[in-house]
């Protein structure tokens, strides 16, 4: 199992994982255009998510993609947002979530030391970044619309 960044031929590998996490309900098919958003902003070299700088990664095991995480950092903030986290739901509950948050972390921690880590989750998913350290700022009810609730989640490093 190997850790990489992003590059441009990984498009449909995101986009299959993403569709892999919408019948357990991670995800919406709504979603697609947001990660086509983000996909398409990394292909350019600019910010997804302006004045940001951003990083991405993939997990492999051999050649297939299996899971992709990333990050943008608010310099003014001293914050860093992870962001687009997903594991094939094939691979599930066998660590590679966990491998994801602490690898961006550690780089959060290597390029920006002193920086907090921010993330927005839902109702479905912030137990576990509770038990990675994460803590809940607030909710927003529906706050990423199909009836999503919006937790925002915080971590001083």
């Amino acid at each position: 199992m190997t850790i990489r960044n992003y590059l441009p031929n990984d498009e449909q590998g995101v986009r299959q994982l993403l569709l892999s996490n919408i019948p357990n309900g991670y995800f919406v098919l709504d979603d697609m255009q947001m990660l086509d958003d983000w996909i398409t902003a990394q292909n350019k070299g600019i910010p997804a998510y302006p004045p940001s700088m951003a990083d991405y990664f993939f997990v492999l095991e051999t050649d297939k993609i299996i899971g992709c995480a990333g990050f943008y950092v608010l310099e003014t903030e001293n914050r860093a947002h992870l962001t687009w986290g997903m594991v094939d739901a094939d691979y599930h509950k066998k660590g590679l979530g966990k491998l994801l948050f602490d690898y961006r972390v550690n780089k959060v921690k290597e390029l920006y030391p002193g920086f907090i880590i921010t993330l927005g989750t839902s109702q479905y998913t912030f137990k576990f970044f509770e038990k990675l350290g994460m803590k809940v700022e607030s909710i927003t009810p529906n706050g990423f619309g199909n009836n999503y609730d919006r937790y925002f989640m915080r971590m001083t490093i």
